[in-house]
């Protein structure tokens, strides 16, 4: 069976803009766009979500991690050393039981992709478009604005972050 992994989780603003949203601490994983907050719904860059945990009670050779729902990368280091990086669509890896201690801390760096600051740029009237539909058409009548260009006015900011939920599941082997 799958242990979930619990704990106060922070999510810290490590890079990306326009500006680096404030530290939050979540029961559980969310995505950072799951608010209202300005900030978080434009931030397009890195977040890194931490939680500490104890060893499972359940021993096995190895851990099926499964970090649950991503958007878009995670990068994954466990007590300082990086483990893998994942890009989907499936956010699942074996980890080796030697690799956890009786008290660990997980971190796992998730980059979303520009989309978000494209449509907050877009929204606040900034110049952000370098080309004049030669490499960007508007194929799509809702991405045209009244002069027939480009625009992301309409675009909903895509859900960003780890959503989880986070699990370790023993398995009897080590591939």
């Amino acid at each position: 069976a799958a242990l979930p992994v619990t704990g106060k989780w922070s999510v810290e603003f490590t890079s990306g803009g326009p500006v680096l949203p404030a530290v939050l601490t979540l029961d559980q994983p969310e995505y950072w766009t799951a608010g209202a907050d300005e900030a978080l719904q434009s931030f397009s860059g890195t977040a890194t979500y931490r939680v500490a945990f104890g060893a499972p009670a359940t021993k096995a050779p190895a851990y099926l991690v499964d970090l649950g729902k991503v958007s878009r990368s995670a990068e994954i280091w466990l007590n300082g050393k990086k483990i893998t990086t994942l890009l989907g669509p499936v956010y699942r890896f074996v980890l080796p039981a030697a690799a956890l201690h009786q008290t660990n801390q997980l971190e796992i760096r998730v980059s979303n992709g520009m989309i978000n600051r494209i449509i907050a740029m877009e929204r606040q009237g900034q110049e952000w478009k370098k080309f004049y539909n030669v490499n960007f058409p508007t194929r799509l009548a809702e991405n045209r604005d009244a002069r027939e260009l480009f625009t992301a006015l309409r675009w909903q900011p895509e859900a960003s972050g780890l959503a989880g939920p986070v699990t370790l599941t023993p398995v009897n082997f080590i591939p």
